[in-house]
């Protein structure tokens, strides 16, 4: 037992130093056990979006290194309201992003891109040591929000997706599920004609992180 004791605070130690090096992701797929989200074929929303968001953290954890991707939820869990909020910003997480799909039957499938928007525009005087209300959590990071959501927005628009789907500007909206979070935070939307569709999507998202990921390790080995 003493030798455990003694081992925890090195453990913890080196935990610490790991995470400092590692660049973490929250996933947030759409719905939950009692929200079942839109229709889509024969199943809903929230059984796709989980489908797709364990995919797509595999993807992301093989082809990038020093990355941590963490879901929301798990099959079968019921959120609280705020909990993701409050869950990203206790782990403090690097990079949140949501998926939704939506039933469509546009010959092009559909894509849409948010970030969280307020009543009150950014302040270039945010800081670490302000504090703020949940629905402007988002200030802090919003300029850094705005460039990755670009950087995302600009690789999906490339030619080689123009074919695969139609992408919408990026918009700032009062988009219910990125409220709260003080982390930079993402919204997509994506149209489905069938369940299976979402196949599509995990390449081109995948590859959007690119960027993102690369800066942000190297600078945070850098410190």
């Amino acid at each position: 037992m003493s030798f455990i004791k003694k081992l925890l605070p090195l453990l913890c130690c080196v935990f610490t130093a790991q995470a400092k090096h590692t660049f973490t992701i929250m996933l947030d797929p759409a719905g939950d056990a009692q929200h079942t989200g839109r229709r889509l074929d024969d199943s809903f929303e929230r059984g796709v979006t989980l489908q797709f968001a364990e995919q797509l953290k595999s993807s992301l954890e093989s082809r990038y290194k020093n990355i941590r991707v963490v879901l929301t939820r798990f099959p079968g869990e019921t959120l609280q309201p705020l909990q993701n909020a409050n869950f990203a910003n206790r782990l403090d997480v690097d990079f949140y992003v949501t998926i939704n799909f939506f039933y469509a039957t546009h010959i092009k499938p559909q894509v849409f891109m948010y970030c969280f928007a307020g009543n009150t525009p950014f302040s270039s005087n945010a800081t670490d040591l302000a504090f703020y209300p949940y629905d402007k959590a988002h200030v802090q990071n919003s300029a850094t929000t705005h460039n990755w959501g670009n950087s995302m927005f600009t690789h999906l628009h490339s030619n080689r997706y123009t074919k695969l789907f139609d992408l919408h500007p990026f918009t700032a909206l009062p988009f219910k599920p990125l409220v709260g979070i003080k982390a930079p935070a993402i919204a997509f939307e994506m149209s489905l004609k069938n369940k299976h569709d979402w196949h599509m999507y995990l390449a081109p998202l995948t590859e959007s992180f690119e960027n993102i990921i690369t800066l942000n390790t190297q600078h945070k080995n850098s410190l």
